[in-house]
Parts: C-alpha cells; sequence; structure tokens
C-alpha cells in the first residue's frame, strides 16, 4: 500500500474533532458540524492564552497566531508535535 493510500484511509478513519479531543486536553468540547474552533493551549509553544491555536473540525487543518505553527491535516500536526516524517507519523496514527 502506497503512503498516499494509507494516509488517505487514516484521514477518512478518524475524524479530526475526535482527534483533537484526545490530542488537546484544554480544547473546549466541540460541537458537531463546526468548522475553525478554539483549540485551547498551543501545543508547540509555551501558550497562556487560550484562542490563539484554532483546529478545523472538518479537515483537521491546524494554525497558531502567536507561534506561526500550522498545518493541513492531523498528519502534518502529528509530524510537527512528535517530531516524525510521514512515514512514522502515519504509523503511529495507524497503531491507534
Amino acid at each position: 500500500m502506497t503512503s498516499a493510500v494509507q494516509a488517505s484511509r487514516l484521514k477518512a478513519a478518524i475524524p479530526p474533532a475526535e482527534f483533537y479531543s484526545m490530542e488537546l486536553p484544554t480544547m473546549p468540547a466541540p460541537r458537531p458540524g463546526q468548522g475553525w474552533v478554539n483549540g485551547g493551549l498551543c501545543p508547540f509553544h509555551p501558550d497562556r492564552h487560550v484562542g490563539n491555536f484554532r483546529v478545523n473540525l472538518e479537515s483537521g487543518a491546524f494554525t497558531c497566531f502567536a507561534c506561526g505553527a500550522k498545518g493541513g491535516d492531523i498528519i502534518a500536526f502529528v509530524e510537527l508535535r512528535y517530531g516524525l516524517d510521514f512515514a512514522d507519523a502515519l504509523e503511529l496514527l495507524a497503531s491507534r
């Protein structure tokens, strides 16, 4: 199976709202059907201001208006948060 196929399957199997609820303990409980929401404290810098970090519950994209961290999906989040390359991020997500 190619990496692109595996990535597509993982993104289809892991709803971003569920993923971010587990990864971001300071994120307020999301409501279904929301797009960009408050992700709580940014995990990429010593953040003290809730609201700087936003996540998209439909696409999995994320952005921090304070430190500039951003990515287009949950795979990019795992890569950045855990310092992994694409293949290792896929493996980590698949193991969950």
